[in-house]
């Protein structure tokens, strides 16, 4: 038991060192510079070495205490960034997936109505080329540019991820907020380590969103940090919609290739066959008279 728990100590060490402190080393060392030089001097070489200079020499004149103090606080100001980084993720993550609250309900419906009517603007296009006999491929690319189903939601991403319910709908006629943890449990297990992976790259889109917004803010002390929150905050954008994408991908896949065996597991249905008729038994299922 004692060797167990001294591994498992070990890995959370391991993974506090590596997901939150080492990233927040960076920008401590990026507000540590602006504390040290300011914004007038922010490139100058010659002020930081002459700043720190005089800083290490200070604290090593306090003696080896004070040395071993100012790592610690070094660490633990990391460790507040990464956890910082992390909950300004979660907070990102809501805003690019259209969770926005109450007291946004207005800029949030006015922007998901926009993007609804353009969407339909071009769906029309769409028929209308279907009916006059040409191509409408271009058509259809402008549309499902902006959404692959009627948008319900103020981004991107988040008509992405619920546009995999309104098109599981669609087909199956199988409610996926209902059935999702049933089928869960009778997904194999490589199957789940897909859909983990996906659902992490998101996360990590997110936090390293989080970073970009406390970059932002330390531009307060030391304006370069602002210009490297531009080129955070775009890489995390980029990611994010990659990720969001193969996340909402892998959603629907595993309902078209597994959504008959959880009828199979409830007792539901011809196996591996889904059709509407199934996906209506398993939704009125799992749903309980709900």
């Amino acid at each position: 038991m004692t060797g167990l728990l001294v591994d498992v100590g070990r890995q959370l060490a391991e993974r506090w060192i590596s997901v939150l402190v080492l990233p927040g080393l960076l920008l401590t060392g990026e507000l540590a510079v602006g504390l040290l030089v300011g914004q007038g001097d922010a490139l100058s070489a010659d002020r930081l070495v002459h700043e720190a200079t005089d800083a290490a020499r200070r604290v090593q004149d306090e003696g080896g205490a004070a040395v071993a103090l100012a790592v610690l606080a070094l660490l633990l100001a990391a460790g507040a960034l990464g956890l910082a980084a992390q909950g300004v993720g979660r907070l990102v993550r809501a805003a690019w997936l259209g969770d926005w609250p109450r007291w946004a309900q207005a800029p949030r419906d006015r922007l998901a109505d926009r993007r609804l009517q353009r969407w339909r603007d071009h769906h029309a296009e769409v028929a209308a080329a279907v009916g006059a006999g040409r191509d409408p491929s271009q058509a259809a690319g402008r549309r499902n540019r902006i959404s692959l189903a009627p948008p319900v939601r103020p981004t991107w991403m988040g008509d992405r991820l619920a546009g995999a319910d309104v098109r599981v709908f669609a087909e199956y006629d199988l409610d996926l907020a209902a059935c999702w943890p049933r089928l869960w449990l009778v997904l194999p297990g490589d199957v789940r380590e897909e859909l983990r992976t996906a659902s992490g790259a998101l996360d990590g889109s997110t936090v390293l969103a989080g970073w970009a917004v406390l970059y932002a803010l330390g531009g307060a002390l030391w304006w370069p940090s602002a210009v490297a929150a531009v080129c955070v905050w775009s890489t995390a954008w980029v990611r994010g919609r990659g990720a969001v994408a193969t996340f909402a991908d892998l959603i629907e896949s595993t309902v078209d290739l597994h959504g008959a065996a959880l009828g199979a597991a409830l007792g539901l249905g011809a196996p591996g066959l889904l059709g509407p008729e199934l996906g209506a038994e398993i939704t009125a299922r799992c749903r309980k008279g709900a």
